[in-house]
């Protein structure tokens, strides 16, 4: 009996042993449950912002919202953490911000600038959403005060910086590394780290192992000294304040200039930046469609981006924002013959000028009425002088000299802007009752020296053609029908091949020319490629011309660029 108690007091203690051995070897083993996103992110909340400065979550009043891809702050935020000279005065509804040299005012849905105490309206507006609380879009912000922004859509982050301090970092060296929620193996895991993955450390090791560390997506925790390899200072980047202005001399390019306008048709456009520039050599300047007339009243549309200027000037690019009438008669004349219109058009493009950094600023008017020629050149005449004192590039886009355009007064405009480029394209435009080149050698020449009896070489640039029409014809009720289709230099070629059409050498126009027929219908397509643009580039070269410009990017062969760095840049 005996016997039978001891082995069943010596199991039960085997039973215990193991159970307490268990749980001891529980407590020395990693915990590698997963954290949710709102143990991770304090006051986290669907669907709302949440922000992180540095290594710290900041909890606002207010959250920061995002409408039609633009951030918006509110205002408390900005004063608290990025800029305090931001003022918003409740009652008149009315934010005002201060610099050294300006006073910048902006009211409520729209973007009010003060200069010498005359307002201006931009398209870009403050807005309260549904609360009493102001909100500032973030590309005005970043027009104004140096700081870095990244936002992460999975986990709705909008993480900030200070670019003028110096921070550190490393990089993971172990396979199995974790980014944890507290400085223990036993807390919850953030997320797996990647081997070699950078991260952000803040502060020294404590005195158990743990650092704190910041993600690439934005996650604050802590990590393993151990798992880190060698933490590296990084020191701001110092940047002498007349750089700031290097890029709106003349004397920056060398040789020649070439130009490429971008069509941008939206701000979400503004992505398709790094793809258009891939595989360009020697180009100089960017011009992007941003900016027009919107309406009677003189207001400017406005569809520019921050982010397009910093990278286009990060590989060497000038930038020469397009402000065109929309091709409008009405809107034109409304606008340029009212004084105070005008001057209202030219604060607003100075303003844009001053917030995204341009370089230039490229005016594409056409279709001006005969009538309103005379005010025309009084705009250009007010605003030019504007734009130089802030060391800005200004052109403006010219038709070839013919009767119906004298009313431009070439002669006037040359005696105020940096460069007249001559739109020598369009020869026969889209509805063309005639099909033929778009560009023929003689209509380029003619309005070359045309041009030049006006204005001298030294401020005209040529304008060329990176596309070409797709002509039709055919014959409906015993009449001649003529329509066409604009193709990159690419797709006309491709559409002649397809059709096995004959291409030959017309040294008259000094295009290839190529032709087939479909039943009763003609097709017609005068080449622009790498040869056609070279006769033209030669004509160029001939007259002592400052460079070209190119419509539009995207539409040119490779090759093309090939021909104009030997002509413009050898």
């Amino acid at each position: 009996m005996k016997r039978i108690v001891a082995f069943i007091i010596v199991f039960f203690i085997l039973i215990l042993a193991g159970i307490f051995g268990y749980q001891y070897i529980v407590e020395l083993l990693p915990n590698y449950e997963k954290a949710r996103i709102e143990e991770i992110i304090p006051d986290y909340e669907k669907e709302k912002i949440s922000i992180i400065i540095e290594d710290k979550y900041i909890k606002g009043n207010y959250p920061p919202k995002k409408v039609n891809d633009e951030i918006y702050l509110p205002i408390d935020f900005v004063n608290t953490y990025i800029d305090p000279y931001y003022h918003w005065d409740k009652k008149e509804k009315t934010l005002t911000y201060t610099t050294n040299n300006k006073v910048i005012r902006m009211k409520n849905e729209e973007l009010t600038y003060f200069v010498n105490s005359e307002p201006l309206q931009l398209d870009m507006p403050i807005m309260t959403f549904d609360t009493d609380m102001v909100y500032i879009p973030m590309n005005i912000i970043l027009g104004f005060t140096k700081v870095k922004f990244e936002y992460n859509e999975d986990f709705k982050l909008l993480i900030f910086d200070d670019i003028n301090k110096r921070y550190r970092t490393s990089n993971v060296k172990k396979k199995k590394a974790y980014l944890r929620v507290s400085a223990s193996d036993k807390s919850k895991v953030e997320q797996k780290l990647l081997l070699n993955e950078e991260l952000r450390i803040y502060g020294q090791a404590s005195p158990e192992g743990w650092v704190k560390a910041r993600s690439k997506n934005g996650l604050i925790g802590y990590i393993r000294r151990s798992d880190l390899g060698v933490i590296k200072d990084i020191f701001p980047n110092i940047i002498k304040k007349e750089e700031s202005n290097s890029y709106n001399t003349k004397k920056n390019i060398k040789g020649k200039i070439n130009i490429a306008w971008h069509q941008v048709t939206n701000i979400t456009a503004n992505n398709k930046l790094k793809n258009v520039l891939e595989n360009v050599e020697g180009l100089d300047v960017i011009s992007p469609t941003w900016f027009s007339i919107k309406n009677t009243e003189g207001d400017i549309s406005n569809i520019a981006s921050k982010e397009y200027v910093n990278y286009a000037k990060s590989k060497g690019y000038q930038v020469w924002a397009l402000f065109s009438n929309r091709f409008n008669k009405k809107i034109t004349h409304e606008v340029l013959s009212s004084t105070e219109k005008r001057e209202k058009v030219i604060k607003q493009i100075l303003a844009l000028t001053s917030i995204y950094n341009l370089d230039g600023i490229n005016v594409d008017f056409e279709n001006v009425a005969k009538e309103d020629g005379k005010y025309y050149v009084q705009f250009i005449r007010e605003l030019t002088p504007y734009l130089k004192a802030q060391d800005v590039i200004v052109s403006v886009d010219m038709y070839v000299p013919s009767a119906w355009t004298a009313h431009y007064n070439r002669t006037e405009l040359g005696k105020v802007i940096d460069y007249l480029i001559i739109m020598a394209y369009d020869e026969h435009w889209s509805t063309s009752p005639e099909s033929g080149s778009v560009a023929s050698i003689g209509f380029v020449e003619k309005g070359i020296v045309n041009t030049l009896k006006e204005v001298p070489k030294e401020k005209v640039i040529l304008g060329l053609p990176y596309y070409t029409r797709l002509w039709k014809e055919e014959t409906i009720d015993g009449k001649l029908k003529v329509s066409s289709v604009a193709y990159s230099m690419e797709r006309a070629k491709m559409k002649l091949d397809e059709n096995n059409a004959e291409i030959i050498w017309n040294d008259d126009v000094k295009q290839f020319y190529g032709d087939y027929k479909k039943g009763n219908v003609t097709y017609k397509i005068w080449l622009e490629e790498e040869q056609s643009i070279e006769e033209k580039v030669k004509l160029m070269k001939k007259y002592d011309l400052m460079g070209v410009a190119g419509w539009k990017i995207g539409l040119q062969k490779k090759e093309v660029w090939d021909v104009l760095y030997n002509y413009l840049k050898k």
